[in-house]
């Protein structure tokens, strides 16, 4: 199948290929949970990459993100450039400074973070679960 729900619910195994190349075989949660590059990360989801003065990215998903309107340890500082209700959820758009690619978080729609919250105001942003990965 070319849906990627479809195969995480009904699949024992599953085979992530890129132009006819193996990218990744595993079970759902393995492929899902130990993605084996970028490709297979982008692949099932959406998903942020942040990069780090060490030659090498983080990748994490838009629901694995901890918000903050004030400066917590761990935390990293981003202009909130957009704001977008979901309904049980909200969509936040961040820029970090020195960043290229903008970043996503999703979280639920009465988070504190969220009240009075406007375009142009600093928010503070830590993924709680990511993938550490080389830069090439």
């Amino acid at each position: 199948t070319h849906d990627q729900e479809e195969a995480m619910e009904v699949a024992d195994r599953i085979v992530v290929m890129n132009k006819g190349v193996i990218e990744q075989i595993g079970s759902p949660g393995e492929v899902y949970d130990q993605p084996a590059n970028d490709f297979v990360y982008h692949f099932l989801g959406d998903s942020n990459r942040l990069a780090l003065s060490e030659g090498h990215h983080v990748l994490f998903r838009p629901h694995e993100v901890s918000l903050s309107r004030h400066e917590t340890e761990g935390h990293h500082a981003a202009e909130v450039r957009d704001i977008r209700p979901l309904g049980a959820t909200t969509r936040v758009t961040l820029k970090v400074e020195g960043q290229s690619e903008l970043i996503e978080a999703e979280v639920v729609k009465d988070h504190d973070s969220l009240t009075g919250l406007a375009r142009g105001e600093t928010l503070f942003f830590r993924p709680k679960v990511w993938q550490k990965v080389a830069d090439i």
